[in-house]
């Protein structure tokens, strides 16, 4: 979904957490909620994995929280990523809580659209191997069969801040929403 920078706003505060599987769309949403809005974006991923070019290492769990809650004191944030597990401080805080509820063909469909994509462009070459997709894959199956029950058992206690995405109209409801709370 794209979003006209001529209708950006500038937003004072408001906090959004965007989660949902590997390949759904996160990232694309909360960019675009970001250019929309006028929000800092902060990814779980940049947060969870120390980038090398020989492969991503991961960060320390007790500098990866601390790199969390500072983000999360400030009162404008765009916040995204899978790992809810360990996103506690920015699930609370959250004005909305965004889950990306795609179909599970369509978040395989996505993954391997993503693959190729990645196959086709040098700049994301080491993202773009066989290793990746099967990794990938492995993330998509894990949140299906485990991780999607846990996210929706965590934020069942605030029915009002969740809103669910599982389709274009849906996005367009929740960028009607957020006009209104602005």
């Amino acid at each position: 979904m794209q979003f006209s920078s001529t209708h950006a706003v500038r937003v004072l505060s408001m906090r959004l957490f965007v989660t949902g599987p590997t390949g759904s769309g996160k990232s694309t949403l909360a960019s675009n909620l970001t250019r929309w809005m006028s929000l800092p974006l902060f990814s779980l991923d940049d947060m969870h994995w120390v980038r090398h070019p020989t492969g991503d290492i991961r960060r320390d769990p007790d500098k990866r929280l601390a790199m969390l809650n500072d983000v999360v004191q400030h009162d404008a944030w765009i916040v995204e990523g899978l790992q809810f597990k360990w996103a506690d401080s920015a699930v609370e805080r959250a004005d909305y809580i965004v889950i990306l509820d795609i179909a599970r063909w369509k978040n395989i469909v996505r993954i391997l659209r993503r693959f190729i994509t990645r196959q086709l462009s040098l700049a994301h070459r080491n993202r773009g191997t066989l290793q990746a997709l099967r990794e990938e894959m492995h993330w998509s199956a894990d949140y299906y069969d485990h991780e999607r029950q846990m996210l929706f058992e965590k934020t069942n206690c605030w029915p009002d801040k969740v809103r669910i995405i599982r389709s274009h109209q849906d996005s367009i409801a929740l960028m009607q929403a957020l006009q209104i709370k602005i």
